[in-house]
């Protein structure tokens, strides 16, 4: 009876532990190199009409290991040439403190937006919408900096939701 409830439990698991991968369709690592699934499946899901999010992960001291891993509803899809790309909505400026750990929001009406996709590319800026009403010289030409794109490759991780 006793091995009996332990098979069963190893089932379980297991099959909770499948469940939860299946929903992974494609990751990609720093180098747009396709690290496990397809992107075929994650278009093919996408043609399904599945709901797809989309996680990526930065590594801030550049040791190889994740510091922070960001998620998004992946609400906006582009197919082309073979890969996938989606617009991420603008979110208002953040901060890490890693060491407690915690994400603190900024009183600012500066926001964030990007474009990420299975090529690994994440090019983003930031968005200040009191750019122009700077008086500032030194001020405005350091935030206008900021509103110009930059690009990282970053690994990713596809999913469905659905």
């Amino acid at each position: 009876m006793k091995n009996l409830i332990i098979l069963l439990s190893l089932l379980f698991i297991t099959s909770f532990l499948q469940a939860q991968d299946s929903n992974i369709l494609v990751t990609t690592n720093t180098k747009g190199e396709v690290s496990h699934g397809t992107i075929d499946n994650l278009i093919a899901a996408i043609n399904q009409g599945k709901k797809i999010r989309v996680g990526w992960n930065i590594d801030f001291n550049s040791d190889g290991k994740p510091d922070v891993t960001h998620w998004i509803d992946a609400t906006f899809l582009t197919i082309l040439n073979g890969h996938v790309f989606t617009q991420i909505d603008p979110i208002y400026k953040q901060t890490t403190k890693a060491q407690i750990p915690q994400v603190n929001i900024i009183e600012s009406t500066m926001q964030w937006t990007g474009v990420i996709g299975t090529n690994s590319v994440l090019q983003s800026r930031y968005i200040v919408p009191e750019l122009l009403d700077i008086e500032d010289d030194t001020l405005y030409e350091k935030m206008k900096k900021k509103t110009a794109v930059s690009e990282k490759m970053v690994s990713t991780i596809w999913a469905k939701t659905d």
